[in-house]
């Protein structure tokens, strides 16, 4: 009788040891990928960041919020109108090139008509003509006959923004409340500075924007602190920062009331800490490039060379390579 006690007892003992020994084996293998090459659990699934933007998103209404700014039909171009000249190159796009050199950001263009003339091919190209505040013409040349023109919805003049653009988000969104989803904020000087996301902020003035994007928002956070940020416009393939990728029309925390308050300001500041969860974390950092799931842990990789390891489901360790 004893023996056969004292046999399941060992039995009992060694089968804690061996899970044991399995779950810190895994531990081990896992943080190897902090500092140096992965070894030990490859067959495990990876899920890369293609696999978790596979889903496709459901049109919300910030992504038809600023729908109707846009610019004005090339056939409703009249003498007079303004365009306001953004930061680039512009004497590749106008000429001729000693007057376009001469521009700054920020100077204003009145258009002052179109007409065709023959390209090298003997086609019909349009000229379209600008003066600027000195009273000099520039010229924008279009690989398009005018009738074809004509028909236009709308026409992009490289690093050149039409002012009623600008006065039309203006109109909109200065003078309101939006939640602010991008830490990637922005000074006077067009430096990069690190904001919080997730809080409210209000917008003070819509101004032009930079080379790449065509507008400024300018806001004031719950701290009194200025910044801004860059907005695209538009569905085209340049159109990376529209209004529903910098800003929410309702109080994300109203979603997540069950986040303690110490977590939810890490999460505004994009940063994490232990014990926090995957939703949590997501919400701080973004969707990781991959994740590697073992039999008892989880890690997470970002492109700054940030992991994340998590044990059930709880942050355990932060480490980079």
């Amino acid at each position: 009788m004893f023996m056969r006690s004292y046999s399941r007892t060992l039995t009992k003992n060694l089968t804690i040891k061996v899970k044991s020994v399995r779950k810190y084996l895994t531990i081990f293998l896992l943080s190897l990928t902090v500092t140096g090459c992965f070894t030990g659990i490859e067959s495990t699934p990876r899920i890369t960041a293609r696999d978790v933007k596979r889903q496709r998103a459901t049109e919300t209404p910030e992504m038809t919020y600023t729908a109707s700014i846009s610019g004005d039909p090339v056939v409703h171009w009249l003498p007079g109108k303004k365009f306001l000249v953004n930061p680039g190159k512009i004497s590749f796009a106008l000429s001729p090139i000693d007057k376009a050199d001469m521009l700054q950001p920020g100077d204003t263009l009145t258009f002052a008509g179109r007409r065709a003339v023959t390209s090298m091919t003997g086609n019909d190209d349009t000229l379209f003509m600008l003066l600027t505040q000195q009273g000099d013409t520039l010229n924008y040349r279009f690989t398009e006959q005018p009738a074809v023109v004509d028909t236009l919805s709308s026409l992009e003049i490289p690093f050149l923004i039409e002012a009623s653009i600008i006065d039309k988000a203006d109109s909109l969104m200065s003078g309101n409340d939006y939640y602010i989803t991008t830490p990637v904020w922005f000074n006077d000087n067009d430096e990069n500075i690190s904001g919080r996301k997730l809080v409210k902020v209000h917008v003070t003035e819509v101004t032009r924007g930079n080379g790449t994007y065509p507008l400024s928002i300018h806001f004031t956070d719950s701290n009194g602190n200025k910044s801004k940020v860059f907005m695209s416009l538009g569905t085209s393939a340049r159109a990376t920062r529209n209004f529903d990728k910098l800003f929410s029309l309702t109080d994300p925390r109203q979603r997540y009331k069950d986040i303690k308050d110490d977590v939810w300001e890490c999460i505004t500041r994009s940063s994490v800490k232990t014990d926090m969860t995957r939703e949590e974390c997501r919400l701080a950092l973004g969707n990781p490039r991959e994740v590697i799931r073992g039999h008892y842990l989880e890690r997470w990789s970002y492109d700054n060379g940030m992991n994340l390891i998590f044990d059930d489901g709880y942050l355990q360790r932060i480490g980079y390579r």
